[in-house]
């Protein structure tokens, strides 16, 4: 799994997920803007949060087991990601910091 697209919990599209090859424990990842993404979505909470300044490659943890793989790492703000993909390519994605919590929903559109 080397893409995933995350969307907001409406579903509107809002970033890619890169991930670093090949598949192991700790790998890097990066946001990329969603070529679909609409000015209120990048405007929105969760287009701050996601896109807090300028593109940055995160260290992340990967770990695939029972068919499902798991992602998390933390941005240069401070907000600890976890996305969850499942057997069927798609799943969840979260944001928190401290009570903080944003989520949507994601994909891998190019499978594992």
């Amino acid at each position: 799994m080397n893409m995933i697209v995350l969307m907001t919990a409406a579903g509107a599209p809002l970033a890619m997920l890169g991930l670093s090859s090949p598949v192991a424990a700790q790998r890097n990842c990066i946001f990329i803007v969603h070529p679909q993404i609409t000015s209120a979505v990048f405007e929105s909470k969760e287009g701050k949060i996601v896109f807090p300044d300028r593109p940055t490659e995160y260290p992340c943890s990967y770990v695939k087991k029972s068919g499902e793989a798991n992602i998390a790492f933390s941005n240069q703000n401070g907000w600890r990601f976890e996305v969850r993909i499942g057997r069927g390519d798609e799943g969840s994605w979260k944001a928190n910091l401290a009570d903080d919590v944003v989520s949507g929903r994601a994909f891998s559109p190019f499978g594992d």
